[in-house]
């Protein structure tokens, strides 16, 4: 996404997010790595337009993604029942934080 100028907005907060390993696995496999609950999850945020995709329009925007400093992907903010407070942020060097939407 970054390398392209894109930002992924309101990724389900729940779903492993893509490059994250489950504990089980030695390795990431993808959308294989998902459970079903979560396949459905993201199944579901796909067909109600609930994920947006924003095109970044400036070189230094660009930049900024591709240099781990800005989001390449938001996470939609937690429940009320969550234990966190703010949604997940993941950037292109493929940490995630917890530093997104607030609840």
């Amino acid at each position: 996404l970054g390398k392209h100028g894109f930002v992924l907005h309101n990724y389900p907060e729940n779903t492993l997010m893509p490059g994250e390993r489950r504990n089980t696995l030695r390795k990431s496999k993808g959308i294989h790595d998902l459970t079903l609950r979560e396949r459905g999850v993201l199944a579901d945020a796909l067909k109600d337009d609930v994920l947006t995709l924003q095109r970044l329009t400036t070189d230094d925007a660009c930049r900024r993604l591709l240099a781990s400093r800005d989001p390449v992907i938001y996470g939609e903010a937690p429940g009320p029942d969550s234990r966190c407070t703010h949604g997940r942020r993941q950037f292109a060097d493929s940490h995630i934080d917890r530093n997104g939407h607030r609840r």
